[in-house]
């Protein structure tokens, strides 16, 4: 059961972030920013990530207008479905329209309809590609078009399509003593990370490498999926991910990349990459799998991530993603799940932070969020779900809300309900 972890003046606070953001992203111009393009339906920084945002808004709030705002922009992504020639990626593509659309339908919105018949076909047209080596990452891979599928479940061919997807991970993933990998081919980078990285790597962040893939397979079990070799898999992806913590004192447990014949390098506490995001990961596929060990496993190296100074943290915002209020809703997960009081501090001084950082008049009701890289730093108020005001809302909900926030399955911080 899930329980609202702010209180008095905090949970006040938060209820006035929410309603500024509602306010905000209720105004047509919000949706167009620094990061997206108007009309842009995307799940990361369009339509659908505010969509579900209004969504979980409506359900923890009654009687408001939100559900019906969250209807609109709903149907806006659909409809552009059909007009903007999109990738198929879970954060960036249709997939991720998809699951936002089978979401809703499956959690406060009957549908008379198969919104996502059209995707789901595009998806079994890609995964009949057999012969080819596909990206395997959460945001924009396989992992992510599993997560599609798995909305989907009950409907069309959705199980036949993730059986296949699963097989295919299966078979391209390398298998050696320390367990089971992916490579990340030079090729799947972006360019300027392609010149840095021409031999590719090993990634370990959730939102583009390994972790992503144990996530998925933790979802696919929780969800009933018995495909052979599911448990077997997920045993070689944990013991390949916990033989490449780094050595204790070093000031993260896991670096973000591996790079053959190069020093590891702790990397921040983050969902995407980081100590933290594996946690949660981590947590998920204990309770999936029945290993009590590695939730055991990811609340301590929650715990250590707690205690970790704000330096080495590398927070620059409240975004989802990498910032303030994502870390806190990880920390609120993984103490709903533990019960551990370290996390529960954690959560509150997380949820803090992102709070404190508001500056009326600036940004997204308050918000602003660092966007472009090292080498062209810039602030801009961002509406989107996951670096934007949408996700800041929807991590502000759910820690003042008796509602349990089903949405971070796309974080794969929780199971499919």
């Amino acid at each position: 059961m899930w329980s609202p972890i702010l209180e008095g003046e905090q949970a006040s606070e938060a209820w006035r972030a929410i309603e500024e953001i509602e306010a905000a992203l209720s105004r047509p111009e919000a949706l167009t920013s620094a990061s997206s393009s108007p009309g842009d339906a995307t799940l990361a920084n369009g339509t659908a990530g505010v969509a579900l945002f209004f969504a979980y808004l409506d359900a923890a709030r009654p009687g408001s207008t939100a559900g019906d705002v969250a209807l609109s922009l709903l149907s806006e992504a659909i409809d552009a479905l059909g007009e903007a020639r999109l990738p198929v990626g879970l954060y960036g593509g249709f997939a991720g329209i998809g699951w936002v659309a089978d979401h809703l339908a499956r959690h406060f919105y009957a549908a008379d309809d198969d919104l996502t018949l059209a995707i789901e076909e595009a998806l079994a047209e890609l995964l009949g590609r057999v012969d080819e080596v596909q990206p395997y990452e959460l945001i924009g891979g396989l992992a992510g078009y599993g997560l599609a599928l798995l909305e989907r479940r009950g409907k069309g061919r959705a199980l036949e399509l993730l059986t296949a997807l699963l097989s295919h991970l299966e078979k391209s993933a390398e298998r050696g003593p320390e367990g089971c990998a992916w490579y990340h081919l030079a090729e799947w980078l972006p360019a300027a990370q392609r010149l840095l990285r021409p031999n590719g790597c090993y990634n370990l962040g959730v939102a583009h490498g390994i972790p992503g893939v144990l996530g998925l397979l933790a979802q696919a079990r929780a969800a009933g999926l018995d495909h052979p070799g599911l448990a077997d898999l997920a045993d070689g992806t944990v013991a390949w991910l916990l033989a490449h913590r780094l050595p204790a004192e070093e000031d993260s447990a896991f670096p973000a990349l591996i790079l053959p014949g190069e020093a590891l390098e702790p990397t921040r506490t983050a969902w995407c990459y980081g100590d933290l995001g594996i946690a949660a990961v981590l947590a998920l596929a204990g309770r999936s799998f029945a290993r009590p060990e590695w939730v055991a496993e990811a609340v301590s190296l929650a715990g250590r991530a707690s205690q970790r100074p704000p330096a080495g943290v590398g927070v620059v915002d409240a975004c989802l993603c990498h910032g303030s209020a994502g870390n806190a809703h990880l920390f609120n997960r993984l103490y709903q799940v533990s019960g551990n009081p370290e996390l529960l501090v954690a959560a509150r001084h997380g949820f803090g932070e992102a709070l404190a950082s508001r500056e009326p008049g600036k940004g997204v009701a308050g918000f602003e969020v660092w966007i472009g890289d090292r080498n062209d730093p810039r602030r801009s108020g961002e509406p989107g779900f996951l670096v934007g005001a949408a996700g800041i809302g929807l991590a502000l909900l759910a820690a003042v809300s008796p509602l349990e926030p089903a949405w971070d399955q796309l974080l794969l911080a929780s199971a499919p309900a």
